[in-house]
């Protein structure tokens, strides 16, 4: 199930300019009259409202969040309800009577390989949309820079390395070191030039992991806090925005990857970089493995690795619980758990359910009302 978006960060996206702007033309461009578009991920409707707007006869909003609450509400309103169609789950389980004529989506996060974004669209493309149909966006260019920035810079060091308190809080820098950050940075703030590192073509791609190496070349001297990356957005032939430094501020923000000890190169000396990203469990882990290197080529420092894994703090207890070697013990929560999902399929309703529980556990459920919550709570861990 998607996660990371909310109502007001929905609302941004819809004032985020020249992003929806330039959403807007490329809709405009690419919607016929009387034609099918699909809204992938569509919150509340924005790109649905458009396409009826523009002449859309069919659209469809396809959106497991709670926003789609208001997209008909919002299509009344605007005069098209009688065009959209909500479907309150994920696309990778709608089965359409026909395919689409355009899809639109903007599933990204900071980068656009973000969650489930590029299964998604792949698998839209292939069920979805018709032979020759448009799909918007139709490309994104990951592009990473070197970059000085003493505020990013201290926001990893303190207070781990130096409060002013005096406190010895160093063991929390490993996990401060291996985080990234969402930021906002302008041209001043780059040290070397912008290299691409991935091309995002969404109307081919299918492999949602990354891995690249890079050389990034210093083109001032002193200390280099992290690596930026952004991206660059093409979503129709020649419309599209970019989140690059120095471009508007857009609601994706950059995405700031420290580099541990911020070392100091020479102009001409640079880093040598491998940058992972792998989905897992429907997240992705950022690895950048980096060496510098002086302006002749001499090694200037040990190789590092880091990973957004290591800025993930696990307790023992937890990591044993998914070892193959773990043996679970039931546990009061799991004995009701199971009693509560042994119940489902009969045809009885929750109230039934809950009442059940109470009789069978009074001891742990010594009211309705209990009974009815922990029924609730159980069951609604698998509801779509």
């Amino acid at each position: 199930m998607p996660a990371g978006y909310s109502l007001p960060g929905y609302g941004q996206m819809v004032e985020c300019e020249p992003r929806m702007g330039v959403y807007a033309e490329a809709l405009r461009r690419a919607i016929t009259p009387g034609c099918t578009v699909i809204d992938l991920g569509a919150s509340f409707g924005a790109f649905a409202l458009l396409a009826c707007k523009y002449g859309a006869g069919r659209v469809i909003a396809i959106e497991p969040d709670p926003s789609i609450e208001l997209m008909m509400p919002l299509a009344q309103a605007n005069g098209c309800a009688d065009r959209i169609m909500v479907v309150r789950d994920i696309s990778t389980r709608y089965t359409p009577e026909t395919r689409a004529d355009v899809i639109v989506s903007d599933c990204r996060g900071t980068m656009p390989l973000f969650q489930h974004h590029v299964a998604t669209l792949a698998d839209a493309r292939a069920r979805l949309l018709a032979p020759g149909g448009t799909l918007m966006p139709m490309r994104d260019t990951i592009q990473a820079a070197l970059v000085h920035s003493a505020k990013l810079g201290r926001s990893v060091t303190r207070p781990w390395l130096e409060n002013r308190y005096g406190m010895d809080l160093a063991a929390g820098y490993r996990f401060a070191v291996n985080s990234f950050q969402k930021a906002y940075l302008k041209p001043k703030d780059l040290v070397s030039q912008p290299v691409p590192i991935a091309e995002v073509d969404y109307r081919s791609i299918t492999e949602p992991n990354l891995d690249t190496s890079v050389t990034l070349i210093a083109e001032r001297s002193g200390p280099v806090h992290g690596l930026l990356l952004w991206f660059d957005a093409e979503i129709a032939e020649g419309l599209g925005y970019s989140n690059a430094p120095g471009a508007p501020e857009l609601v994706y923000g950059q995405m700031f990857l420290p580099l541990d000890g911020a070392p100091t190169l020479a102009a001409g000396g640079h880093i040598a970089l491998r940058f992972r990203g792998t989905l897992i469990d429907g997240h992705y882990v950022w690895n950048w493995d980096w060496q510098a290197f002086t302006p002749d080529g001499e090694s200037a420092g040990r190789p590092v690795r880091q990973s957004t894994f290591l800025s993930q703090i696990h307790s023992p207890k937890a990591l044993a619980s998914v070892s193959n070697q773990h043996i679970p013990v039931l546990d009061t929560r799991m004995m009701l758990d199971r009693d509560c999902l042994a119940l489902v399929g009969d045809g009885s309703s929750l109230d039934a359910i809950a009442k059940t529980l109470h009789e069978r556990h009074p001891e742990h459920l010594p009211t309705y009302k209990a009974a009815l919550d922990h029924a609730s709570r159980c069951l609604g861990r698998y509801s779509s």
